[in-house]
């Protein structure tokens, strides 16, 4: 038990640093494109990346959780021979990227103009689609890796493909915007380049490795049949689809919500640009430490769960839950007291930014603990669930959306993420402690946390008063 506690900790370590650089870098550089083309392109931007994303869940079918997953539970029920489990995978997620590569194709104008923008981007989606087999066939061999305990893997092709994309977005900005190159294409372009070079050193490192589980001994493995495979897979691609689409769909539908509000489309862009670039990637940056603790979580549970250690399934999501309540409480009074700060130093071009991570610090809990619930859920198996859950909370967000950014503007997109993300997650939280029979105690889940926030906005505020400078404005006694 404590080697797998030591294991866990330091897997969790590695991926909570590398994810640190990763979005400190990624924040950092949407800042510096916002910068130089103003925060209207970074709209645009994020919503070719949002684009992507949808078009990469429904073309790999959630193909990393599932193939994580179904590779704990072989090693649970006591094979090591993953060959035919990684064949089912490789090969169904290989033949859902190509087909969604060729529907892009063809659709790209379609596509382009469900994006709600002015501005045409069949030739990003047609560049995008290249990448889709690439990305697929990454995140199957990346699920392997990571259900296998062997994250460092994971960690280098996240780098290799974070570097290889946003090197040359960079040198993309800094020299060619200038000789007329359209900036939406080279984005396009950037995702395609990562994507392959990532693929590549996926490739050659799953070579290797299949060449030692292939040969060995085992029993007869518990998924032997495409049928089997397809029974376990299907409920976690429906719910990577309905995750995506309906997120998809708020995404698409902030900024014309926004424009029909503003009656302005660059302020529009400007808002949802700031919104989607800078200030949720800069509320979830705290949360990569979550991020990495469920990634190594969820095999830990599906594991157990398999093998029937419900004692082991049960100390590990107790502890989890703890860890968590206390540090996404801490997180959010740190955003209350230094938010503005924060957002002066990414944004000083407009308070927007400062003012709306302030006001997010009450549901920043909640939020993170979604991430840490969902994997929870996920390694139990609740999948149709947790299918069910999502699409309540999307449809939450999305009424919200339509009804209260009518008429307060960029308010009633703050008040779709706290009616959703209350909600779904409180909902989440029964549901896991109903079973894996865990009792709700607000001692640990409720009054602790919030001590480790008041501390944390006390500390903070005291920091603050501390370090600022003096008012030179301010004549000096003689």
């Amino acid at each position: 038990m404590k080697f797998y506690i030591n294991k866990m900790a330091k897997d969790t370590f590695r991926l909570t640093f590398v994810s640190l650089v990763l979005q400190g870098l990624g924040i950092f550089l949407n800042s510096l494109i916002s910068s130089k083309l103003g925060t209207a392109s970074v709209g645009i931007m994020t919503l070719i990346f949002t684009l992507f994303g949808f078009i990469m869940v429904l073309a790999n079918g959630n193909i990393f959780i599932s193939t994580s997953r179904l590779v704990s539970e072989e090693t649970g029920f006591g094979n090591r021979n993953y060959t035919v489990i990684m064949r089912y995978s490789v090969g169904f997620s290989l033949a859902l990227s190509c087909f969604f590569m060729i529907v892009s194709f063809i659709f790209a104008e379609k596509i382009s103009e469900l994006s709600g923008g002015k501005i045409d981007l069949s030739a990003p989606i047609r560049i995008i689609a290249l990448s889709l087999p690439f990305a697929a066939v990454g995140s199957c061999i990346k699920g392997y890796f990571n259900a296998v305990r062997k994250v460092n893997i994971p960690c280098l092709g996240d780098m290799i493909e974070f570097s290889a994309k946003w090197i040359f977005l960079l040198i993309s900005v800094i020299f060619l915007i200038d000789q007329g190159f359209d900036i939406y294409i080279l984005i396009a372009a950037s995702i395609l380049i990562g994507e392959f070079v990532s693929f590549i050193f996926y490739l050659i490192k799953y070579i290797s490795e299949r060449k030692v589980f292939s040969v060995v001994l085992c029993i007869k493995p518990k998924l032997d049949t495409f049928r089997k495979y397809l029974k376990l897979s299907l409920p976690i691609l429906a719910s990577g689809y309905v995750q995506m689409i309906l997120s998809t769909a708020n995404d698409v539908l902030v900024p014309i919500a926004l424009v029909r509000f503003n009656e302005s489309a660059d302020r529009a862009m400007s808002e949802y640009g700031m919104f989607e670039a800078m200030i949720i990637p800069t509320v979830f940056f705290p949360s990569v430490i979550l991020n990495a603790l469920s990634n190594v979580l969820m095999p830990e549970i599906a594991r157990a769960n398999s093998s029937h250690n419900k004692e082991r399934v049960k100390s590990l999501v107790s502890k989890a839950l703890t860890s968590s309540f206390i540090y996404s409480f801490f997180i959010g009074g740190l955003f209350l007291c230094v938010g503005r700060s924060i957002g002066d130093v990414i944004c000083s071009s407009d308070s927007l930014v400062g003012e709306t991570l302030v006001k997010m610090f009450p549901v920043i809990p909640f939020i993170y603990l979604e991430i840490v619930l969902e994997c929870i859920l996920k390694g139990l198996g609740k999948q149709n669930f947790s299918t069910f859950n999502s699409l309540c909370e999307y449809v939450i967000r999305i009424i919200c959306v339509v009804v209260f950014v009518h008429f307060y503007g960029f308010a009633g997109v703050l008040i779709s993420y706290y009616a959703s993300n209350i909600y779904s997650n409180i909902v989440r939280i029964a549901v896991v402690c109903k079973s894996t029979g865990i009792r709700f105690s607000f001692r640990y889940f409720m009054l602790v946390p919030f001590i480790y926030s008041a501390s944390s906005c006390i500390i903070a505020s005291a920091v603050t008063k501390f370090t600022a400078p003096v008012n030179s404005d301010r004549k000096s006694v003689v």
